[in-house]
This record gives structure tokens, sequence and C-alpha cells, in this order.
């Protein structure tokens, strides 16, 4: 293998390890996605509001928690603090027994689940949310992939056809005053003909619109998986309250087993440190969700 270092050729081997397909149509590994998967899990962290002691850093909490999938509250030389975890142990319901930590600064742990510890999950099988994430994050890197080749293409107000280099020049030049806007420009009949001119209908070929549309679709069914209320129903011009109340409920279907999980964890942690955990759901005003705001018709 080559010694000198060939960023390119590091992408084709990443693809190739993960089966991410093809060199020109990525879908996962592009710096779209990336940016968009950090957009989203901002929203997904601000969804929750926890009560905890001011000396826990949130952030280092809410990214092993909806990353990692679960973080381990324990009593330690620095206190009663959460800290990165595994999990080991099997139960009789395939539960399991055991935090694992290894920390840099505290070492090495092994902690009894419900005994001199508490394991904070979200979901049952103790995964993160990085696959909701990553899911959204990828359709609307595409999006954007499709405003730049639509906007690209709409540039390209026409082409002039040469038969010779000369011509071309020709053309070029008669292009350029123009375009640095001068009234009038003559060019030898022989040289130029309207027929060398092939002019592009960028209107027609501009789908940017519903690029915009399908990006707002996709955004809010990611809100709607996140439990943040949205208008994720297509607009029409009768909405009902019935039609509103069933996309609350989905809404909130969602994210309640998350919630469910993290309240238990934090049952367990009060009960074991006398603690005072709390976590409940941002609220912001939608005016949409209120009976009382709706007529018959939206």
């Amino acid at each position: 293998m080559n010694s000198k270092w060939e960023p390119v050729a590091y992408d084709d081997l990443k693809r190739q390890f993960f089966a991410e397909r093809s060199r020109d149509v990525d879908g996962v590994a592009n710096q779209s996605t990336f940016y968009h998967s950090r957009r989203l899990l901002r929203q997904l962290f601000g969804r929750f509001k926890f009560t905890m002691p001011d000396a826990w850093p949130l952030d280092y909490f809410l990214s092993n928690l909806f990353i990692g999938g679960e973080i381990c509250i324990t009593d330690t030389a620095a206190g009663v603090i959460p800290l990165r975890c595994g999990h080991a142990g099997i139960n009789m319901y395939n539960e399991p027994t055991e935090c694992i930590i290894a920390n840099p600064v505290l070492g090495e742990m092994r902690r009894t689940i419900g005994e001199d510890c508490s394991l904070i999950r979200i979901n049952p099988d103790y995964s993160g949310v990085m696959d909701i994430i990553n899911r959204y994050a990828a359709l609307l890197a595409m999006c954007d992939s499709s405003m730049a080749v639509t906007l690209m293409n709409a540039k390209v107000a026409f082409i002039g056809m040469a038969t010779s280099k000369t011509q071309a020049n020709t053309m070029k030049k008669m292009y350029d005053k123009l375009s640095m806007g001068e009234p009038a420009v003559f060019v030898n009949a022989d040289a130029v003909n309207k027929e060398n001119f092939w002019f592009n209908n960028v209107k027609q070929n501009f789908v940017g619109n519903e690029i915009q549309q399908l990006r707002r679709m996709i955004q809010n069914d990611f809100l709607t998986e996140i439990g943040i209320n949205n208008a994720n129903l297509e607009k029409r011009e009768r909405l009902n309250l019935d039609e509103v109340n069933a996309n609350n409920e989905e809404i909130h279907c969602n994210v309640q087993l998350w919630l469910d999980n993290i309240r238990e964890g934090f049952k367990t942690a009060n009960s074991l440190y006398g603690l005072d955990l709390k976590v409940e759901l941002r609220e912001w005003e939608n005016e949409l969700s209120k009976p009382d705001r709706l007529s018959e018709t939206v």
C-alpha cells in the first residue's frame, strides 16, 4: 500500500467496509449528512427537560443516554454521578444485572444494578437513537444534493454550438460583451447565426419548490418521531379537529416509551441515593393543538 496519505482512497476503503454504495451517490457518509445529524440531535435533546444536580454535565448525560443508549448513576470517590457504561450479566428476564464502568479518571468498576447503581436507558434493547437520526439525516442530505443539482441546472440558460475553434471564440467574446452590459454587439454573419444557440427552459427544469416541500415533509416526519408537534399533514383547504388530534396522539405515543424508561431508572436512583431526578417533555405553544383555537376548518 502506498505510504502517502490519500483521503479519497481512505473513503473508498471505508465505503467497502461499511457497504456504503455507491461512490457517486452516497447517502450516508457526506458532510451534509453529518450536519443534519448534529442538527437533529440538538432538536431531540431539546425535547426533554431534566431536573438534575447542577454539578452534573448535561451534555455528557444527554450524549451517553441518547447516543449510547444508556448511562449509569452510582456512588464513586467523586460522589454520586452519572457515568458512561456498558452492561453485563443476565437475569431470568434476559435483562443485564451489572454496569461496567471504565473511566479515565476514576478507573474501572463494576456495579450491581438496583443495589449500588441505577442503569438509565431509553429503549428496551438498550440501544440509542442514532438509527432514527441517521435515517432522516441521510434523507435530508439527499434533498440538499438534489437542490444543488436543480440550482446548477437553472444556471444553464443556453448552449452555444460551434463548428470551429474560431467560431467558439467569437461566440464567447459576444457573450462576454453582452454580460458586461453592452447594448449592441456586432459580429460577422458568417461566424455566428441563431441556429448556433440552443436555449434551455430553465423554469421547466427547476424543481426546487418541490424539493423544499419534500424536505419539510421529511423534517416533520422526524419531529413526529421525537414527539414534537408539527403540521405533519398534507396542506388541505379543510383540516378538522379529529385529524389534528390523531396526529397529536401519534406524536405523544412515539416518545412516551423513552420517557417511561428514563423515569423508571430515575426512580431507582432516587431511592438509592436520595436524589430528586426528574424528566419531562418540554412544551411549546402550538395553536393547532388547542381545541378552542380550532374552527371547523384550518
